[in-house]
C-alpha cells in the first residue's frame, strides 16, 4: 500500500515540530514555577531511614515536617527520593530544610539537589 506524499510530508512535519519542542523544553525553557508565588520549586534529595515506595506519603509526610508545600518528584530507590520545596523565598526554604534535616526520625539524610540554582532573594 502506498501512502500519498502529501500525507506523508505532513505526518514529518508534525513529528518534526514535536521533536522541536520537545528538544527546547528540555534543553533551555525555564522549569515550572510555582503559581503561588511564582518562584521555581527548589528540589532536595532524602534518605529515609525506613524504605518507602509510597509517593503520597513521602509527599505529604514531607509538607507536614517542612511547613510548605511539598511535591513528590521521582524514586532513586526504595530510600532516597526526590520532592520540591515550594517556597516564597530563601528564608523560607532554609527554615523548611531545617526542619526537614532535624526530623532524624524520618530522615538520614536531606540534600539540596545541585543540579539546581537557588531561589532569588
Amino acid at each position: 500500500m502506498s501512502v500519498p506524499t502529501a500525507t506523508r510530508s505532513v505526518a514529518a512535519s508534525a513529528a518534526g515540530c514535536a521533536l522541536v519542542a520537545a528538544l527546547t523544553s528540555a534543553c533551555g525553557a525555564p522549569g515550572p514555577r510555582d503559581v503561588a508565588t511564582g518562584t521555581p520549586p527548589l528540589r532536595v534529595m532524602v534518605k529515609l531511614v525506613h524504605a518507602s515506595d509510597d509517593a503520597d506519603a513521602i509527599g505529604a509526610e514531607a509538607g507536614r515536617i517542612a511547613g510548605v508545600r511539598v511535591t513528590y518528584a521521582a524514586s532513586a530507590g526504595p530510600q532516597w527520593h526526590a520532592l520540591a520545596l515550594h517556597c516564597a523565598n530563601n528564608a523560607e526554604c532554609d527554615a523548611a530544610i531545617g526542619r526537614l534535616r532535624v526530623a532524624g526520625n524520618v530522615y538520614q539524610s536531606v540534600e539540596i539537589e545541585g543540579r539546581k540554582s537557588r531561589l532569588p532573594s
